[in-house]
C-alpha cells in the first residue's frame, strides 16, 4: 500500500480533531429571570444593571458552551437567585453621596440557576453556582461594581458547559428524531 501524502495525513488528521465540532449541538438559551427578590435589589442598583447582568450571563454562557462538543437542541433557563454588587453602581452613586464609587467596597457576587432541556423540554441538567466574596479584601480588585458578580457567572458559565458536554449524545439526538 502507498503510503499517504503529506497534505492525505493532515486532512486526515484535521478532520479526527474537527469532528466532535462538526456534531456539537449549540446551546440556545431562551431566558434569563430573576428572582422576586433580585428584582427588588435591581431597583436599587439602577434600572441598566438588570441589562448588563444579562449581556455578562449571555456572553460567559456563549464563549463556554462555545468551547465544548455538547449534544445538539439544548436549550436553557437561567435564573438568577441573588445577586450584589462589588462597588456601587451609578444610581448607588448618584442617590447617595456619602458613597463613593472606588473607595466604597460591598461583598459582592451572585447565584445563579440553570435548567438545560432537550428537545422534548425535559429537564436533562439542573446547574446552580454561587459565589459571594468572603471578606472586603479577598473581593475582586477590579472597579467594576459588577466584578464578584461576573466571577460568580464565569464560573457557573463553565460548570454548565460541562454538565451538557457529559450529558450523552444519543439522549439528545433521540429526543430530536421523535419531535
Amino acid at each position: 500500500m502507498a503510503p499517504l501524502l503529506h497534505v492525505g495525513r493532515i486532512t486526515i488528521v484535521a478532520g479526527l480533531l474537527l469532528a466532535p465540532v462538526l456534531l456539537a449541538g449549540e446551546l440556545s438559551v431562551t431566558t434569563i429571570d430573576f428572582a422576586p427578590r433580585v428584582t427588588t435589589k435591581l431597583q436599587r442598583y439602577g434600572a441598566d444593571e438588570a441589562a448588563t447582568l444579562r449581556s455578562a450571563i449571555l456572553a460567559a454562557l456563549a464563549r463556554e458552551t462555545g468551547r465544548v462538543a455538547m449534544p445538539a437542541n439544548l436549550v436553557a433557563t437561567v435564573m438568577v437567585q441573588d445577586v450584589a454588587p462589588t462597588h456601587p453602581t451609578a444610581k448607588q452613586v448618584s442617590d447617595d453621596p456619602a458613597v463613593d464609587a472606588v473607595r466604597t467596597k460591598y461583598l459582592g457576587g451572585a447565584e445563579l440557576i440553570g435548567y438545560v432541556r432537550d428537545a422534548k423540554q425535559r429537564v436533562v441538567a439542573v446547574v446552580t453556582y454561587r459565589h459571594f466574596a468572603p471578606t472586603l479584601v479577598q473581593g475582586s480588585a477590579s472597579l467594576d461594581p459588577w466584578a464578584d458578580a461576573r466571577l460568580a457567572i464565569d464560573q457557573f458559565a463553565a460548570k454548565l458547559a460541562a454538565a451538557c458536554r457529559d450529558l450523552p449524545a444519543s439522549e439528545s439526538l433521540r429526543s430530536a428524531r421523535t419531535t
